[in-house]
C-alpha cells in the first residue's frame, strides 16, 4: 500500500513514515525540500510539494492508496493558505481511484464545536473541508506530546535546573501522548475504512499531573527532577521571542491568542487535555506507550 505522508519531515510526520515502513507499507514522504531518506537501508520515496502550490499538492496525491495529512501550526502564521491546502489535498485524494483513506492529524485538541480560538477553529475548518470533499477520511486529534519536553522551549530547564517548567496548573490532568503512539493510531485508522467520517480525540495510556510526570521522568532518566507550574503570563512573555521581527500589533495579537487558549486549556470544565482511551482503543486497537517506557527510549539532548 502506497501511503502519501504530507509534512513527512516534521517530528510527527517522521514518526508516521517510520511506522508505515515497519508495517511493511510504502510511505511516500512529501515535503517542500525533500532529502534522501532511508529506513533500515531501504530508500523512502520522496516527493516535493508546497502547501502554497495547489498543483504540487495534487501531483503528490497521484497514485496514492492512502494519505496521511499533517499541516503546520497556524498559531504563528496565516491560517487561510493552510486551510485551502487541506481542502485541495482532500479534493485531489477524492479523485484518486480506489483511495482507501485520508487520515488527518490535527496535532492539537479540536472540540466538536468551535470555541472561538484561532488555532482550533482553523483545524475545525480543515476537518470540515476534508470530510466535505467526498474522500473517506478520519480525523485523529491528539493532546499534549511527551516529545515536546525534549524541545528548545522545555528541555533547557530540565537539563540546567532539573525542573520541568510547563504552563499547566498543578491540578491539570493531562493524557500525554508520544509521536510514535499517534502514528500507531493513524495506522490503525488507515486499516479500518468503516471508520470513515469519524473523529477521535486521542491521548496516551496515563493521565497525570505535573508532579507525577516529574516523578516518572526523574526515575526513568535518573535525574532528581522537580516541576514548576509556569504562569500563563510568563509563558506568553517567553513565547514573545518567537515573534521577533513581526510588527508589535501582530505580536500582541498572537500573544493574546496564546493567553486565551492556554487559559482555556487550564480552566475549561471540558478538560481538553484529558482523554478516556478505553473506548478509542476498542475501535483503534493499539498498544500505547507508558510514560516511563517512552522516556527510557529517548536519546536525550545534550545539556546546555
Amino acid at each position: 500500500m502506497r501511503v502519501v505522508v504530507f509534512g513527512a519531515t516534521g517530528d510527527q510526520g517522521s514518526a508516521q513514515v517510520r511506522a508505515l515502513a515497519a508495517a511493511g507499507l510504502q510511505p511516500v514522504a512529501v515535503s517542500r525540500r525533500p532529502r534522501p531518506w532511508s529506513i533500515d537501508g531501504r530508500p523512502v520515496e520522496t516527493v516535493a510539494a508546497d502547501f502554497a502550490d495547489a498543483a504540487s499538492l495534487q501531483r503528490a496525491c497521484a497514485g496514492a492508496d492512502a494519505v496521511f495529512l499533517n499541516l503546520p501550526s497556524t498559531s504563528f502564521q496565516a491560517a487561510e493558505p493552510l486551510v485551502e491546502a487541506a481542502g485541495t489535498i482532500a479534493q485531489a485524494a477524492a479523485r484518486v481511484p480506489g483511495l482507501r483513506m485520508l487520515v488527518f492529524n490535527t496535532s492539537l485538541p479540536v472540540p466538536a464545536e468551535r470555541r472561538g480560538f484561532a488555532a482550533q477553529d482553523a483545524r475545525h475548518e480543515m476537518r470540515r473541508r476534508i470530510f466535505a470533499a467526498g474522500v473517506p477520511a478520519v480525523s485523529i486529534q491528539p493532546v499534549v506530546f511527551l516529545d515536546n519536553l525534549l524541545k528548545g522551549w522545555a528541555w533547557p530547564s530540565i537539563a540546567r535546573d532539573r525542573c520541568i517548567v510547563y504552563a499547566h496548573k498543578e491540578t491539570l490532568d493531562v493524557s500525554w501522548i508520544c509521536h510514535d503512539d499517534l502514528a500507531a493510531l493513524m495506522l490503525a485508522a488507515l486499516q479500518r475504512p468503516h471508520l470513515a467520517g469519524r473523529s477521535f480525540a486521542v491521548g496516551g495510556p496515563q493521565t497525570v499531573r505535573l508532579p507525577v510526570l516529574a516523578e516518572i521522568l526523574g526515575r526513568a532518566w535518573n535525574l532528581p527532577l522537580t516541576w514548576q507550574s509556569q504562569s500563563i503570563d510568563a509563558f506568553c512573555e517567553r513565547m514573545r521571542q518567537v515573534f521577533e521581527g513581526r510588527s508589535s500589533l501582530e505580536a500582541d495579537r498572537l500573544i493574546g491568542e496564546l493567553h486565551r487558549i492556554y487559559t482555556w486549556y487550564n480552566e475549561s470544565p471540558e478538560h481538553p487535555f484529558q482523554v478516556d482511551m478505553a473506548p478509542v482503543l476498542r475501535e483503534l486497537p493499539v498498544t500505547l506507550t507508558p510514560i516511563a517506557q517512552w522516556a527510557a527510549r529517548q536519546r536525550l539532548p545534550e545539556s546546555t
